[in-house]
């Protein structure tokens, strides 16, 4: 696993960083590097969003609005918030942005992100998630040169090539 490999963030893909919350009991598999605020302040942070959208009428800020209040019909119920997290922004290129997709509720992108909360847009690339790329060391822990063939079977397990096995004639 390759943890720390740069992101260069250019003005013309920062739209496809997204940031998610993420509630319990999903919010356990989020690792502490991918945190960006937990606990009531992610209530904190929602309420002042909801804030700031109402009081513009575009229909830009409109959908958003729609977008996250059903986040906050979410955070309504819940009696304590200490297992809500809000995540670091994801790529959407990423192999773990369909990870992160699928387990916690889109919030905003980094764009929208910096526009309604400006003191989080002094530094940027700390509010992105590190990217870990798997198929960069995918041979190196194994010892299998990288461009051998690996078989697995259907459960993921590495397996003996049959094509590897002398006849027995």
């Amino acid at each position: 696993m390759n943890l720390n490999r740069p992101v260069i963030l250019t003005p013309d893909i920062e739209h496809r960083f997204q940031t998610f919350i993420i509630f319990e009991p999903a919010s356990s598999r989020i690792h502490d590097f991918d945190v960006l605020i937990s606990g009531a302040q992610v209530r904190a942070l929602y309420d002042r969003l909801i804030h700031s959208l109402n009081a513009d009428y575009s229909m830009k800020t409109q959908i958003i609005l729609n977008r996250v209040s059903k986040i906050g019909q979410m955070l309504d119920l819940l009696k304590t918030y200490d297992n809500v997290i809000i995540s670091k922004f994801f790529d959407r290129v990423w192999r773990r942005y369909s990870y992160i997709s699928n387990i916690g509720e889109p919030f905003l992108d980094l764009p929208n992100f910096v526009k309604y909360f400006p003191e989080f847009g002094q530094e940027r690339q700390g509010l992105l998630a590190q990217r870990i790329d798997d198929e960069d060391d995918e041979f190196s822990d194994s010892g299998v040169a990288a461009g051998s063939a690996r078989e697995t079977d259907n459960h993921g397990d590495e397996v003996e090539s049959l094509e590897a096995q002398p006849e027995d004639a």
